[in-house]
């Protein structure tokens, strides 16, 4: 695992689920789950973008 990059990732992410958690209607919650799964389209992306620049 690349500890760097997800410890990196991981603040400004929890804290985005935990922000629209508390500020969204009831009934649209679930939307923050959304800012989770974006956290790991970052964080494979990111080490996806890396893995290739390193082969190049």
């Amino acid at each position: 695992m690349h500890k760097k990059k997800y410890f990196t990732l991981l603040p400004p992410f929890l804290l985005l689920t935990i922000i629209l958690a508390f500020t969204l209607p009831s009934e649209k919650r679930f939307y923050a789950f959304f800012a989770i799964i974006a956290f790991w389209i970052s964080y494979y992306a990111w080490i996806y973008i890396e893995r290739k620049r390193k082969n190049d």
